[in-house]
């Protein structure tokens, strides 16, 4: 995933590891860079499957 703020990569396991200090405790749907601290919408599971899909048949 790619943060919208800085620019840079990062996967949704790094990004739990960086919200382990939340109120929320995980229940909120969002994506926080480890690098800067920008909260993202976190992917949903359509588009990830539709994404992997297209990357396959092109390939």
């Amino acid at each position: 995933m790619r943060c919208n703020f800085c620019g840079k990569t990062f996967d949704e396991e790094s990004s739990r590891k960086a919200c382990q200090r939340c109120a929320v405790f995980g229940g909120c749907k969002m994506l926080k860079c480890p690098h800067c601290g920008y909260e993202v919408p976190a992917e949903p599971g359509l588009i990830k499957w539709l994404k992997r899909k297209l990357k396959e048949n092109n390939d």
